[in-house]
């Protein structure tokens, strides 16, 4: 009778050791398809605050695909990268016409333009040109 309690508690916390080791595996799964697709609020185009504008960019690492939202269309376009450096294909983008957003919309289409250089620090987006210079800064929308 002993040997028998003593195997089923032996078997009752095997099993819960395994459980747990499954959803600990389970969430870093999770965790790694969420860093391959983040959603970032772009706050500064160009220096200029434009947090109001509710401008975003999501970075899908697995597809190799940038979108988001310019101001008035939202947009979708591929991209090439290795270490920080990246290159961005020309976006395709809806084709809405917002006439108070038109400027906006040409800065952030020119600037996208331009990126060369991707860094990701925390839940920070710098987003530069050849040079160096700050084109986009963005933090990660959870959602």
């Amino acid at each position: 009778m002993k040997y028998l309690i003593v195997t089923l508690l032996f078997l009752t916390f095997t099993n819960t050791c395994n459980t747990k080791n499954a959803k600990t595996a389970s969430n870093q799964e999770k965790q790694i398809e969420a860093q391959q697709r983040v959603k970032f609020l772009i706050t500064s185009l160009n220096g200029k605050n434009v947090a109001k504008e509710n401008l975003h960019i999501t970075i899908d690492e697995e597809r190799n695909s940038i979108s988001g939202y310019s101001g008035c269309n939202t947009f979708s376009s591929t991209y090439t990268a290795e270490k920080n450096s990246i290159s961005i294909g020309f976006p395709m983008a809806s084709k809405m016409h917002c006439e108070k957003k038109v400027a906006l919309e040409d800065e952030f289409f020119k600037a996208l333009s331009e990126v060369n250089i991707k860094n990701i620090i925390k839940d920070s987006l710098f987003l530069k040109d050849r040079n160096g210079t700050v084109l986009f800064t963005g933090i990660v929308l959870n959602e």
